[in-house]
This record gives structure tokens, C-alpha cells and sequence, in this order.
């Protein structure tokens, strides 16, 4: 087990959310099967907690999967990951930052505010979002907040399961309150945080529908 995943699972620890008897019925499922579809990364994620929740009260578990909220690209670059769920440098961050590597020919090729992020020994950026790429629904559901904000348009899908995922720092909405959604859907065109002297990025967050309590969006994504 690395040591960012014990750091992890000790906050989960001193928070009350990770358990004796969690860790008691985590040990019996590895040892009695070897199919129990979670991934072995040492993490007791919330994907991991409901597995095991519903385990100990004899139910079976309901998959949940996110898609990316950003597409891959026409050459086949993926999104990727560039900030993570509070990390220790930035325990305010209730969510993911979401870039492509940078190519030669992509636009923005500046790096600052509205442009892209990093530099490479040789100048050239590091992350970037292409201009008119937009943030798209990583599940199905109903759009249940849509609107502007000091960081940008952002808005929250409701999946129906007791989950929202939110979008973050948009230039604007192809959704309305109301909207039922389909995966893949085009939500808004991504831009940055007006706030910040930071490059065009998706902020993209997990929470209960019912109050913000954010939570790790990244257990949940497809691989």
C-alpha cells in the first residue's frame, strides 16, 4: 500500500467514515473471491465504502460509472488529470482539474490566464483545452442547477441515483434546468476560472444531489 493511500485512508479513519468492521468485511471479500470487481489500488474510496455498505446489509451493490466529462480528441489524446481531490497542497479542491497534453498546433498555445498551463523546458505548454471543446455529461440524468457564477457558468447533473456531478468554469450552457441528459452529452463550451490568473480547464466535482458534500470523482471514472 503506498503511503498516499495510507495518508488517505487515516483521514478516513479520524473522520469516522472508515471503520473496524469495515476493514474486518474488506479483508473476507479479497480472501473469499477473487471476481469482486473494485479496484486494488489500497484506496477506500466511496466507491469501496458503498460496495462493502451494502455488502454487510446483504444487498447487491449498484454500479455506478462516470464517463469523462471531457472527449477524446479527433488525434487521440484523452483528458487527463492535472489536479487531484484535495491534495495536500490544496485542501480546498473539492474536485478534479481536467487538461489534454499539449500538441504543437493547438489553440491556445500561451500559457496564463485563458491560455494553457506549464511549460516545457523548451517554452512550449504543457496542458492545454482547445478552444470550442465542450464539457460533456459523464452520466445520464436530469439537469438540476444551470446558470452563471463568479467562476464561470457551471451547473449539476442529477443522475438519479443519489449522486450529481457539477462542471465547473464554462464559457456557456447548451442545458437548461430540466434537461434530461444522455452520456456524452455537450453540456457548455470549457474556458476557465475568472477568479484565477489560471489556463482554460474543466473543474469537475461529485457530490450527494441532495447537499454539497463533495466527494473523489476519480474512483468512479471509466478506465
Amino acid at each position: 500500500m503506498s503511503k498516499k493511500a495510507d495518508e488517505y485512508n487515516q483521514r478516513e479513519l479520524v473522520a469516522g467514515r472508515l471503520t473496524i468492521a469495515h476493514i474486518t468485511k474488506l479483508v473476507e471479500h479479497w480472501q473469499e473471491s477473487s471476481q469482486t470487481g473494485l479496484t486494488p489500488d489500497g484506496f477506500f474510496g466511496p466507491k469501496t465504502r458503498a460496495d462493502l455498505e451494502n455488502g454487510m446489509h446483504g444487498e447487491q451493490p449498484a454500479a455506478f460509472e462516470l464517463g469523462w466529462p471531457l472527449a477524446t480528441l479527433a488525434d487521440g489524446r484523452r483528458p487527463l488529470v492535472t489536479s487531484s481531490f484535495r491534495p495536500k497542497d490544496r485542501p480546498d479542491h473539492a474536485g478534479l482539474d481536467l487538461f489534454y497534453v499539449w500538441a504543437p498546433g493547438d489553440k491556445p498555445d500561451f500559457v496564463g490566464d485563458k491560455g494553457c498551463a506549464g511549460k516545457k523546458p523548451n517554452g512550449e505548454p504543457k496542458y492545454v483545452v482547445p478552444y470550442k471543446t465542450d464539457a460533456i455529461a459523464a452520466a445520464e440524468g436530469i439537469i438540476q442547477i444551470a446558470g452563471n457564477s463568479p467562476t464561470g457558468y457551471r451547473l449539476w447533473i442529477d443522475h438519479g441515483n443519489g449522486l450529481r456531478t457539477g462542471y465547473f468554469h464554462l464559457l456557456d450552457l447548451k442545458v437548461a434546468v430540466g434537461d434530461i441528459i444522455m452520456l456524452g452529452a455537450p453540456l457548455g463550451l470549457v474556458g476557465d476560472n475568472p477568479k484565477d490568473h489560471d489556463g482554460r480547464h474543466l473543474h469537475f466535482e461529485l457530490s450527494p444531489s441532495d447537499r454539497y458534500a463533495p466527494m473523489d470523482p476519480e474512483p468512479f471514472l471509466l478506465r
